[in-house]
């Protein structure tokens, strides 16, 4: 029996509706401390402490350290909307009195049932959005989801980068006078309570850290932002979940609060998935300072723009990197893109930094330049200013600059906009175009093919290549054969050349408790 278009779509629905009921059924079933338990356990199990095989005594000792792929793995994104559903999920009247029969949470098979149903919901869902849309936006927003799990956050470039970005300046200013403590406190906080749940069913709320200089009432200032209460958790996840929409791109409670606190007083600490209190004190610090205002903004963005041209400073060697100077006569004078790379007095890349963080709209909305125009201007902006500059250079106004033929225009961004994105990168080159139609004088061949580039990304290439590799893997990404591409897929592993980060010894500039709260720790 053949379906058409319209049957295909009903039967998508038929199949969602079907699975989600048997989602809700299994988790309106259960107890959701157990629950929460069984899938920490599951966790500590993927990352490698053995003594949470325990907890689920089906699994065998093979599951320790699972990956992708084993058939004892559940990856870390769907763990963390069974959480959601979970708490997201009414239990039925009278749930808990008497004779209640409830979900078995002592073996692993439960959870790997529980997953299955949950791939089947998400299928249906993914089959009614591509009814309408074409594959490329799903191939985005899965990319949104799951790449930075496989990415993750424990390591250094990405806690330095954050605590400098949103945790210096205005937004420490900010963050300080709102929270009313210190951040790097804060982030001392989290670290313990981070360290405290990793690996271990729960956490002790009241623990002693006056060994690390936090008191009771800062411990307190910090848990209230770091963890939510059982029932709170509940009310806010179903209210931010409402809506029927795809059920893997719906928000996540634990991005706002990754513990959760059990018990009459909120004694028990719980954090099912520990990584995600290290985003929390780290990206997860624009939560707390995105209220700031025009001027928090700018700050942070000016930050960002010398981080990058510190790092490639300190990275792109024998090639010399400079940040952004002016040029053309005194009445009309324009500003180079931000950061210049030269090579025998040659410009061979240009680069724009935006540092604009993406709404959780932008990275799942069925329409996300709709949801995140202004994002997605900045971009369009960003191009449009390096073709001025190409064309500028075609046209003798930059003076002493000499361009390469090949010199390779890149916007380096603070978050993953157009990552496996060609809809939206398409969409963006067209509203550059417009930008540069309305200006006048930027010509064809001023129009170069633009790299766009997580910053992430950028600190893969280089401290797993050198600058000829970055600047390579930057011209497929733009013009080449894996146009669009990720640029660290573009790039490659290891090419046997892994080098340090280059900013090891400034950590403890920005949190100089952190040697100390590492010995401590050890002893």
């Amino acid at each position: 029996m053949w379906l058409d278009g319209k049957g295909s779509l009903q039967m998508s629905k038929l199949g969602r509706d079907v699975y989600r009921r048997k989602l809700a059924r299994y988790l309106s079933h259960s107890l959701d401390e157990q629950v929460i338990s069984m899938i920490s356990a599951l966790v500590a199990v993927q990352t490698g402490h053995a003594a949470a095989l325990k907890a689920l005594p089906d699994l065998p000792a093979d599951a320790l350290g699972a990956e992708l792929g084993s058939p004892y793995h559940i990856p870390l994104w769907s763990l963390e909307t069974l959480v959601n559903e979970l708490l997201a999920t009414p239990k039925p009247r009278n749930f808990g009195i008497g004779r209640t029969r409830v979900l078995d949470t002592s073996r692993f098979q439960t959870l790997r049932v529980l997953h299955g149903i949950l791939v089947k919901v998400e299928n249906a869902e993914d089959g009614i959005f591509l009814e309408n849309h074409d594959v490329f936006y799903e191939m985005a927003r899965i990319a949104q989801r799951q790449f930075p799990w496989q990415r993750g956050v424990a390591n250094a470039p990405h806690l330095y980068r954050s605590i400098l970005l949103y945790g210096t300046g205005s937004a420490r200013s900010f963050f300080e006078a709102d929270a009313g403590m210190s951040l790097p406190d804060f982030v001392k906080v989290g670290a313990c309570f981070s360290g405290a749940l990793t690996g271990r069913d729960y956490g002790d709320r009241n623990r002693d850290l006056s060994m690390i200089g936090i008191g009771a009432q800062v411990r307190e200032a910090a848990l209230a932002k770091l963890s939510i209460g059982h029932g709170a958790a509940r009310a806010r996840t179903a209210k931010i979940r409402e809506g029927q929409r795809h059920t893997g791109y719906s928000p996540s409670i634990l991005r706002d609060f990754p513990i959760i606190a059990f018990g009459d007083n909120g004694e028990r600490l719980r954090a099912p998935i520990p990584e995600l209190i290290m985003y929390r004190y780290t990206s997860g610090l624009y939560l707390d300072v995105v209220r700031g205002g025009a001027s928090v903004w700018a700050d942070i963005g000016k930050r960002f723009e010398a981080y990058v041209h510190d790092y490639l400073q300190a990275m792109m060697a024998p090639f010399d990197v400079t940040g952004e100077t002016t040029y053309g006569p005194k009445k009309a004078q324009y500003r180079t893109p931000d950061i210049l790379v030269h090579q025998d007095s040659c410009v061979v890349a240009v680069i724009e930094c935006k540092a604009k963080r993406m709404s959780f709209a932008a990275r799942y909305a069925d329409d996300p330049l709709a949801d995140a125009a202004l994002g997605f201007d900045e971009l369009a902006k960003g191009m449009f200013q390096l073709w001025r500059f190409f064309a500028h250079a075609r046209k003798g106004v930059t003076g002493s600059l000499a361009m390469s033929t090949h010199c390779q225009a890149i916007i380096v961004t603070a978050d993953s906009w157009l990552t496996m994105a060609r809809n939206q990168a398409e969409k963006v080159v067209s509203a550059a175009h417009q930008l540069a139609d309305a200006d006048g004088g930027i010509e064809p061949v001023d129009r170069r093919d633009v790299a766009f580039c997580q910053i992430d990304d950028v600190e893969f290439a280089l401290q797993n290549g050198n600058a000829e590799s970055f600047l390579a893997a930057a011209r497929e990404i733009a013009s080449g054969q894996k146009k669009h591409f990720m640029l660290s897929v573009a790039h490659g592993a290891d090419l046997g050349q892994q080098r340090d980060y280059p900013f090891m010894d400034k950590i403890a500039d920005l949190l100089p408790w952190m040697d100390d709260f590492e010995r401590t720790s050890t002893d």
